[in-house]
């Protein structure tokens, strides 16, 4: 009767949340097992997963973490595309790709007490989308209803695996970009990363420390040279480790009244990384 009840239990809590079971591993992952109706039968089926460092970890729960899923419709994907950077209206080379119209949700609920330290790995993997070397598919987050950014660390084989990071949460959806335009898009997370570092919660030493890191690392990128421009995203990031807390805002909770800088600006020069590699000839 125990293994029973069991069995119905799991059942209905998948049931409640649409397809979606999460599972909190090691007390430091949540992972998502996702399958969702298909209207043109069978379904899709992905492994969503969210890994924190264990340092400043609290609350971790099911229920905390706030993971939820959704077949995307017509209008959904519309709407999708028009918030990409190069969708609709921006260029139009990326879009949803319509074998997997899925989009995942993290929205932890805010009197859960979830938090977390700097920033976080997150990973997508789905036997729906076919991998080939150089592939287009883009790994993107935002906040809800607003304008996706790139969260794309790496793009693997196995099914299609694609892992990103970032400091908050919310939308994350695959995306295929038809005519990848990796060199506007480095300037952009440059600048991006440049604006960031010139927030008031900076310690003066932090600031100076990291705008020189990154100077360096843009010097070698505008010169063609990715490779060393890559190679000197290793001292900003370690130095992001080095001011994390005091010289550099490096928590996030779900009363989201914190600004997690460091987790934010490492995973953008993750994906910076990512990008430059391309350009400079990686698969």
């Amino acid at each position: 009767m125990i293994a029973v009840a069991g069995i119905l239990l799991l059942q209905s809590a998948a049931a409640c949340a649409g397809g979606v079971v999460v599972t909190i591993i090691d007390g430091r992952k949540a992972k998502a097992d996702i399958t969702l109706p298909n209207p043109g039968g069978g379904n899709y089926t992905a492994e969503f997963e969210i890994e924190f460092e264990r340092d400043g970890l609290e609350n971790l729960t099911v229920e905390c973490i706030g993971i939820t899923a959704d077949v995307l419709d017509a209008a959904e994907i519309t709407d999708v595309d028009a918030r990409l950077p190069h969708g609709t209206g921006h260029g139009g080379t990326q879009k949803i790709d319509p074998a997997f119209p899925v989009r995942v949700t993290v929205e932890p609920p805010t009197g859960c007490g979830l938090t977390f330290r700097n920033g976080y790995d997150v990973e997508i993997d789905t036997p729906d989308l076919v991998y080939v070397p150089g592939s287009k598919y883009r790994f993107m987050k935002a906040p809800i209803g607003q304008m996706f950014q790139y969260v794309t660390g790496a793009v693997t084989s196995g099914s299609v695996r694609v892992r990103g990071g970032g400091g908050g949460f919310s939308e994350f959806v695959l995306i295929e970009d038809t005519a990848p335009q990796y060199a506007p898009d480095c300037n952009n997370e440059y600048d991006y990363i440049e604006q960031r570092l010139r927030d008031a919660s900076l310690s003066p030493t932090a600031r100076r420390t990291l705008e020189v890191d990154l100077a360096r690392s843009r010097a070698a990128y505008e010169a063609g040279d990715f490779a060393t421009a890559i190679a000197l995203l290793a001292p900003f990031e370690g130095h992001c480790a080095e001011y994390a807390g005091e010289g550099l805002p490096n928590q996030w909770r779900s009363t989201r009244d914190l600004d997690n800088v460091e987790g934010d600006i490492v995973g953008r020069s993750d994906n910076l990384r990512f990008m430059m590699g391309r350009l400079n000839g990686s698969p």
